[in-house]
């Protein structure tokens, strides 16, 4: 079993209803929150612990032209016909990217622990509802501005242009550099209890923390072949895309971006209710399958009387980061 790597010993303190204002962090002209300039010498040693390892835990990809979209016609699979029967993932087309690093791990509770703190933020995910979910080693469920916040922060950090990815690199790196890859996982398949969780497994670790969500721990199965763990599980992940269900038929050819505009962004990987190993197989070719969802989740009126502070509506949708340099992040 591999597990990533935790500098930062975190503790989580009872959960109660809070009453003062949430802590507004000082933001650079873009919006991005500033890292403090008081840090204590034990936060700071924090701040250079974390760096160093999101340093490590990089993957440098290789740039190059790969075909986008629902192959089914270049395999042998449904005798040649589209393997989804959605539209939005056609037609295929061709992608040429540049080369960039994708963190190999969705960024966990740990991760934004040691952000909120030099940043000056309350933490994500302390809502009430959460407490059972919200571990150091699980991938932490936030929403779209948050997460591209965040990303852009460790890029000024690290020195370097980051983001959330586009998905065009993420499906690029899911089917291990644009090969006609299935599913995202060490060998292009699913094998329940290898490479994601049974359905037994993930009632097992539920129940262990007395909650009926999913426990999205981060690295407890086989990486793909470029080193990134976790595409095909353990929560969606945002991509800096807007939404449109037409955009592959008028797609650039080099690193596109998605619309200028949208309502919806794209999240790619698998819904976090589909989880397990047979749900996978039962809803389809992961790497192409698109998915579409608000930036910040909506909130009905009966859920806001009732529920609104105690729970984390965006909790299936995370951050994993990626540094748009052609060069090796050293």
């Amino acid at each position: 079993m591999t597990l990533k790597p935790l500098f930062v010993s975190l503790f989580i303190l009872p959960l109660f209803t809070m009453t003062a204002c949430a802590k507004e962090p000082s933001v650079d002209s873009d919006g991005i929150p500033k890292t403090r300039s008081n840090l204590t010498a034990d936060e700071q040693k924090q701040l250079d612990d974390f760096l160093v390892q999101q340093k490590i835990n990089m993957r440098f990809i290789e740039g190059g032209s790969y075909e986008m979209g629902d192959f089914g016609s270049k395999v042998t699979i449904n005798d040649g016909g589209p393997i989804r029967s959605e539209s939005d993932n056609k037609p295929l087309h061709k992608v040429t990217l540049d080369s960039f690093s994708m963190n190999a791990y969705k960024a966990t509770y740990s991760d934004f622990d040691v952000y909120s703190m030099v940043t000056g933020q309350d933490k994500f995910g302390t809502e009430i509802y959460m407490e059972a979910i919200r571990k150091p080693n699980a991938a932490a469920g936030i929403n779209w501005q948050t997460a591209q916040h965040y990303c852009q922060w460790l890029g000024q950090q690290l020195d370097v242009p980051m983001n959330l990815p586009t998905e065009a690199q993420w499906e690029y790196a899911a089917r291990n550099r644009g090969k006609y890859v299935l599913f995202p996982t060490d060998n292009g398949h699913i094998n329940g209890g290898h490479n994601i969780a049974t359905f037994d497994e993930m009632q097992k670790l539920s129940r262990k923390y007395r909650t009926s969500l999913a426990i999205p721990t981060v690295g407890l199965y086989p990486p793909n072949p470029l080193g990134l763990y976790d595409m095909t599980n353990q929560n969606n992940e945002w991509m800096t895309d807007w939404y449109s269900e037409d955009y592959y038929a008028n797609s650039p050819e080099h690193n596109p971006q998605g619309p200028k505009t949208g309502t919806e962004k794209v999240v790619r990987s698998v819904n976090a209710d589909w989880g397990d190993a047979q749900n996978v197989l039962a809803n389809g070719s992961i790497t192409l399958m698109r998915i579409k969802r608000l930036p910040t989740a909506p909130v009905d009126e009966f859920e806001k009387k009732e529920h609104e502070g105690k729970t984390n509506y965006d909790y299936s949708t995370s951050a994993r980061c990626v540094a748009n340099s052609t060069q090796e992040i050293n």
